[in-house]
């Protein structure tokens, strides 16, 4: 059987409870065209696995245990408010990570230990955020004016820092009501 599978970093419950702040002010902007996340299941990614067999897992769980056991404990910060691909087309809603060079090497850490356990490349480079919401693909282009001038008029300054001291692997289960994640590996950061 197949596990849907994702490696990635857990808030800390401050950062977790000022998105919940932010979300609960976007919610409430009359923005019906965003899928918004709930707060317990934002999280920084580092790598999505998609569809996983049993096998994969456990090689992968072998090799991403190596690069945690080198990989000192990191400090990110959390600000600024914005949207993918950009304002003008916003399909995705996110808050920023100032992220250290450190983190960018454990990604690449990650990514390379996936790619070793079988698992293809991701092909754009990585941007470390918080996904707070999807917009739906039948947004009018009034509903998205109103979202990015919404955003635009939201500048958040630091949000917060937070130690990480470990990242997950977690399956990912896809439900009506939103996935449910459920974490399969804790590694904990060694270096």
């Amino acid at each position: 059987m197949l596990i849907r599978a994702f490696i990635a970093i857990e808030l800390s419950s401050p950062i977790q409870q000022e998105l919940e702040r932010i979300l609960n002010h976007l919610q409430q902007s009359s923005l019906r065209c965003v899928r918004w996340v709930k707060p317990d299941a934002i999280h920084l990614t580092l790598k999505f696995l998609g569809e996983s067999s049993p096998e994969q897992i456990s090689r992968l769980t072998d090799e991403i245990h190596q690069v945690a056991a080198a990989t000192p404990p990191l400090e990110l910060q959390v600000q600024g408010l914005g949207a993918f691909p950009n304002l003008k087309r916003p399909r995705v809603v996110w808050v920023g990570v100032q992220a250290p060079p450190d983190l960018f090497r454990l990604q690449k850490a990650v990514e390379d230990a996936a790619e070793r356990a079988g698992y293809p490349r991701e092909d754009r480079p990585f941007s470390p955020h918080l996904t707070l919401g999807r917009v739906r693909r039948e947004a009018s282009p009034g509903e998205l004016a109103l979202l990015s001038e919404t955003i635009t008029r939201q500048p958040l300054n630091l949000l917060g820092s937070m130690n990480v001291k470990q990242f997950v692997l977690f399956r990912s289960d896809l439900r009506p009501a939103g996935p449910i994640y459920t974490p399969l590996a804790h590694f904990p950061l060694n270096g």
